[in-house]
C-alpha cells in the first residue's frame, strides 16, 4: 500500500509540474480556479480534481478546508505530491494569512503566489517562505490516474 501512495504522490507532483509549465509567468488571480488564473487553493484544487475526478468535490475548498480534511494526514518528512501548508498566525507579519502548495521534490514546491503567480519555490531559498511556519499533509489514498501520470512521466 505504501508504494501505491508514494507513486500516487509522484503522480500528483507530475500533474502539478505540467500545470506549472503551462501557467508559468501568468499572474495570480484571487479566487481563480482554472487556467485563466489561480489563487493558491485554486491551483491545488485544479491539480487534484484532474487526477481524482470521482472525488472532485472534496478538493473544491480553501486552505482551511485542506487543513481540516479527513482525506489527508500530517507527515514529518515531505515527499513529492504532499501539500505544504503555511498556516495563518494569530500575530506578527503572517497574521491572517495562510497558503498552500504542492511539494515537487526534495528541493521545493510549486504553487500560485500573489507575488509571482504559479511558480516553483526552493525550500532552501532565503526569504519570505523559508521564514514561515509550515507543515505537510499527504493524501491518504492511492489513485490509478495519478500512478498512470507518474509512470508516463518516467516513460513506462
Amino acid at each position: 500500500m505504501q508504494d501505491t501512495v508514494t507513486n500516487t504522490g509522484r503522480g500528483i507532483a507530475h500533474r502539478a509540474d505540467k500545470v506549472f509549465e503551462f501557467m508559468e509567468g501568468k499572474p495570480y488571480k484571487w479566487g481563480g480556479k482554472n487556467t485563466n488564473g489561480f489563487d493558491c487553493s485554486g491551483f491545488v484544487s485544479y491539480v487534484f480534481e484532474h487526477l481524482f475526478p470521482e472525488r472532485a468535490a472534496v478538493f473544491r475548498t480553501n486552505v482551511a478546508g485542506y487543513m481540516a480534511s479527513p482525506h489527508f494526514e500530517q507527515v514529518d518528512a515531505p515527499q513529492a505530491g504532499d501539500l505544504i501548508i503555511f498556516p495563518e498566525q494569530a500575530t506578527g507579519p503572517y497574521k491572517g494569512v495562510n497558503h498552500i502548495g504542492i511539494v515537487q521534490n526534495d528541493h521545493g514546491w510549486v504553487g500560485s503566489q500573489s507575488s509571482t503567480g504559479v511558480s516553483f519555490v526552493l525550500f532552501s531559498k532565503p526569504g519570505y517562505w523559508s521564514k514561515r511556519p509550515k507543515y505537510f499533509l499527504r493524501y491518504k489514498y492511492s489513485s490509478t490516474q495519478a500512478i498512470s501520470s507518474y509512470l508516463q512521466s518516467i516513460g513506462r
